[in-house]
């Protein structure tokens, strides 16, 4: 959820660089061409295109971690190119270039881009003969190191609210905003390439009498070691989400043939670890459903819930899959 939700605010940021390029950066254009002066003109018109071409194909292609560094690299690369062509008239396009770099890549990468591309106007334009050198380096270095502070400061707070807006404060699980977001993606991918996937409901067994008996203080601890233990047998790729209570919902893609096997492992490993606080087991009933064609976020949760209902019925700490 999170690295989706980053896409669609970095796909924002170079739509609105498109825009920028063509409100910004066109009439400079139209500008030269009328000034006689051809070569910037043209290289001008190349950044325009670039950029427009450049975020078209992101948009199309969804690769926007890709693309924002080639946009780094190419308006980095347009600025010195433009500058060394034009000398002193274009010198000014260096500082928001530099700051720009921040928006698209991480600010450690842009921090170190920014270096180089300062660096190479050194070597490659003879501005420093009218603009003072060490005054470049200063000003430079400063933009540099305080926008690699404010880049920083920004994603920090990006990942800690999108935490907060993912993550069940109490269990650490994902929530249920999280979980109909990765659904509605899992369901996307398996109807586009037919992808097994599944989808299973547990059920803390006899939970309410552990809150009646211990209290609810002891109750929200047996939560969160049953989450624990359940991400410490899961892979990488599995998530665990709470759906209510003591319910929660674990979205299993890429299946093999011995899912039945790893479910029932997990409902061992459970039983094994999860204690009260007198020692005595805590078990968990799981429903289970797989992926089929035409299923919807609704009607995968409700035959996961049907089969955890047979579980129930079954006796409890059981594993019911669902194949409808």
């Amino acid at each position: 959820m999170i690295n989706q939700l980053q896409q669609k605010y970095q796909l924002s940021i170079l739509f609105l660089l498109g825009i920028v390029a063509v409100v910004g950066v066109f009439p400079f254009v139209c500008i030269r061409f009328y000034e006689g002066n051809n070569l910037a003109a043209f290289i001008d018109m190349m950044l325009v295109i670039g950029i427009v071409s450049l975020v078209g194909y992101a948009s199309y292609s969804k690769k926007i971690r890709s693309v924002s560094i080639v946009i780094a690299l190419f308006i980095n690369g347009g600025a010195i190119t433009i500058i060394v062509a034009n000398g002193i008239h274009s010198f000014l396009w260096v500082y928001p270039v530099l700051a720009s770099t921040f928006i698209f890549i991480k600010p450690f990468e842009a921090f170190c881009l920014n270096i180089l591309s300062s660096m190479s106007l050194i070597f490659f334009s003879d501005v420093f003969s009218t603009i003072s050198l060490d005054s470049y380096l200063v000003t430079t270095t400063m933009l540099s190191m305080s926008l690699f502070v404010s880049a920083r400061h920004s994603e920090k707070q990006f990942c800690l609210l999108e935490t907060l807006n993912s993550v069940d404060t109490l269990t650490g699980a994902f929530n249920r905003r999280a979980m109909n977001f990765d659904l509605e993606s899992a369901l996307s991918f398996s109807n586009r390439n037919g992808a097994k996937q599944l989808l299973v409901m547990l059920d803390l067994d006899y939970f309410k009498k552990v809150n009646d008996k211990y209290g609810h203080a002891v109750g929200d601890q047996v939560l969160k070691e049953f989450v624990s233990i359940v991400q410490s047998n899961i892979r990488k790729s599995d998530r665990l989400y709470r759906f209510g209570g003591e319910e929660f919902v674990l979205l299993i893609p890429e299946l093999n043939n011995n899912q039945d096997i790893f479910i029932n492992n997990l409902r061992e490993a459970i039983k094994a670890q999860l204690k009260t606080p007198d020692g005595k087991e805590i078990t968990v009933s799981f429903g289970a459903a797989f992926w089929v064609p035409n299923t919807t976020e609704d009607t995968w949760l409700q035959r996961a819930d049907e089969a955890l209902y047979q579980a129930k019925s079954n006796g409890r700490n059981c594993v019911v899959f669902n194949n409808e």
